[in-house]
């Protein structure tokens, strides 16, 4: 005798998931700052917990990157530095270099 199988196996599909975009903490490096930090780096420098949170302040309270290299980006201490206490900070260190 041959069984079938009757269960009906659209009842079981599963929607296919979407990944979700978890926000990225800022980093905190062990020993000195860098002089050309990216994103996480450069969030956790100024205090962001995110680099979400950095990046929605960028070309408003923190200045623009200053190396755009296709995905790379780098901001330079010195920029953030003016951005952050701009009265503390003495002129463009990096137009020096």
């Amino acid at each position: 005798m041959m069984h079938r199988d009757i269960t009906d196996r659209s009842r079981f599909h599963q929607p296919a998931l979407r990944p979700i975009a978890m926000p990225r903490s800022a980093t905190i490096p062990v020993g000195s700052w860098p002089r050309r930090m990216p994103a996480a780096i450069a969030a956790g420098y100024c205090g962001e917990p995110t680099v979400e949170a950095f990046l929605k302040r960028v070309g408003k309270e923190y200045p623009q990157p200053r190396v755009k290299e296709g995905r790379r980006q780098l901001w330079l201490r010195d920029d953030l530095d003016r951005a952050i206490a701009p009265d503390m900070v003495p002129g463009d260190l990096a137009e020096d270099l």
